[in-house]
């Protein structure tokens, strides 16, 4: 049978069938389980104490980077957000003498609600040469006369453009 979630009345219902001395094939045709299904959650009543068993709380690798870590790595993106993540893979191994990927960093980076974007753009205009490559190439090749703002936020301050239009002058 195919993977779906059964409700715990279901699972419970099935039981107690079982308990007032109904065959199993049965069961398993009236309530559409299988009749291994049915001595799972017999075993996990008996051995749990119900028909769900509990979550596994350890699941996967535990992690190399303990919890002091991970708030030096927010203070650290807090204080200069400018680093790269190797840069920061290299803090990490020197300051904490932990070794971790870069899959592993950005992982508890993006764990921690630091984004991508803003991690980028500090990155980016941390460069001097480049900025100051930009600022001459964008004075060269533009006026004042030529350079042109535009605001076009919408009026309620939740999206970014205009449902309905503008209204008429006058």
């Amino acid at each position: 049978m195919v993977f779906r979630q059964i409700s715990k009345d279901l699972k419970d219902r099935a039981l107690w069938l079982r308990e007032n001395d109904y065959i199993d094939d049965e069961i398993a045709a009236l309530l559409g389980v299988s009749t291994r299904s049915i001595y799972r959650w017999q075993d996990n009543l008996e051995t749990h104490g119900s028909v769900i068993p509990p979550s596994n709380i350890l699941r996967g690798r535990p992690s190399a980077i303990n919890t002091q870590i991970r708030e030096d790595l927010i203070a650290l993106s807090a204080e200069s957000p400018e680093f790269f993540l190797d840069e920061i893979q290299d803090w990490i191994a020197i300051t904490h003498e932990t070794a971790i990927s870069r899959s592993q960093l950005w992982q508890i980076i993006e764990d921690c609600s630091i984004s991508y974007k803003r991690l980028r753009r500090a990155a980016a205009e941390r460069d001097e040469a480049l900025v100051s490559h930009w600022r001459q190439v964008y004075q060269q090749s533009y006026t004042a006369a030529q350079i042109l703002w535009i605001d076009e936020t919408s009026k309620d301050d939740r999206t970014i453009y205009r449902h309905y239009g503008r209204s008429v002058i006058g």
